[in-house]
């Protein structure tokens, strides 16, 4: 589990584990790539938040490439998106509900190795103990979550911490990265 809080790096480790993986050719490999579809207009005026909301792409490693499934869905940022803190827990229950299609989608097939980006999407409405069984269901999975208050509170904030809190407390690793240090005077 990699987790910290936004723009911290979490979509970019994940991706080099990715790529690393399948460079060992490793098969069985299925991304479920949760990451939220952002506009400009979600964080507009909202500086400290450009750049949130990355995806993970399927690695481009030549001859050693094995089937690499990617699946992902339109997601929307709640938070970001929504006018009252009622919109935002209908959009998040909306995204549940498509994240639920897309792990049944992945586990269609045998799944050796699962990657998911942005699992915190699943529990701003979503069952933590469904997210933890889903995980558990691949030989090996790599996880990256968000796990800070660049986000504000609330609701969905309260559900997604408690969630992550309850991930995290259960994985056999967990990485916690920290926002970089801004220099104001370069």
């Amino acid at each position: 589990m990699i987790v910290g809080d936004v723009n911290c790096g979490k979509t970019t480790l994940t991706q080099r584990i990715l790529e690393a993986f399948a460079a060992g050719g490793k098969e069985g490999i299925t991304i479920v790539d949760l990451a939220p579809r952002i506009k400009a207009e979600d964080t507009f005026l909202k500086g400290h938040l450009s750049g949130i909301g990355g995806g993970i792409e399927i690695p481009k490693t030549g001859s050693l490439l094995k089937e690499i499934r990617r699946l992902q869905g339109d997601i929307a940022p709640p938070r970001l998106r929504a006018k009252s803190e009622d919109e935002a827990i209908f959009i998040a229950k909306e995204n549940a509900k498509i994240i639920e299609g897309i792990f049944s989608q992945a586990f269609s097939r045998k799944v050796s190795y699962l990657f998911v980006n942005d699992c915190s999407m699943y529990l701003h409405a979503g069952d933590p103990h469904k997210l933890h069984d889903w995980i558990r269901s691949a030989g090996t999975a790599v996880v990256n979550g968000y796990y800070g208050s660049s986000l504000g509170r609330g609701a969905i904030s309260s559900r997604e911490r408690a969630g992550m809190d309850y991930l995290i407390s259960r994985c056999d690793r967990v990485v916690r990265l920290e926002k970089p240090e801004v220099n104001w005077k370069s």
